[in-house]
């Protein structure tokens, strides 16, 4: 195990473009991080469901589905799934996307590409997140 401060982490990368979600997930390993990545609706409420990430970067645009219609599957399957940390990471730059994916209940909203301190950034926010439930839960 990484001594990294984002070892405890688990983080799903989701992205229908294989070469960014591998990418994402190396570079999320590299930084300490358990990461997991799907390429697909199915497959990401599949990896979800059985990995239960603490963060989770969802596509907005993919073939057949978008990010919301995954937000919603992935985060109706347990609680602590419920509670994960949700980024829509888009390359679209249609205007409306932000407000779809904010009523959609995504927690941030990221255009791509996504930047070193923006991704670490996001994982300290992930990160805090874990470390106030597992407080919550010792009381």
């Amino acid at each position: 195990m990484s001594d990294s401060a984002f070892a405890q982490l688990r983080v799903l990368a989701v992205d229908d473009n294989v070469d960014v979600a591998d990418t994402l997930g190396h570079l999320l390993t590299g930084l300490g991080c358990r990461a997991a990545v799907a390429y697909d609706e199915a497959t990401a409420v599949r990896a979800a469901e059985l990995f239960q990430p603490h963060l989770v970067f969802l596509d907005l645009n993919m073939p057949g589905t978008d990010g919301c219609n995954v937000l919603d599957r992935v985060r109706g399957l347990s609680a602590p799934l419920a509670r994960a940390l949700y980024v829509c990471l888009t390359g679209s730059q249609q205007h409306h996307d932000e407000a779809r994916c904010e009523a959609a209940g995504f927690d941030t909203f990221v255009r791509k590409p996504l930047g070193a301190d923006q991704l670490e950034a996001l994982l300290a926010q992930a990160q805090a997140r874990l470390q106030s439930a597992a407080q919550w839960r010792s009381h």
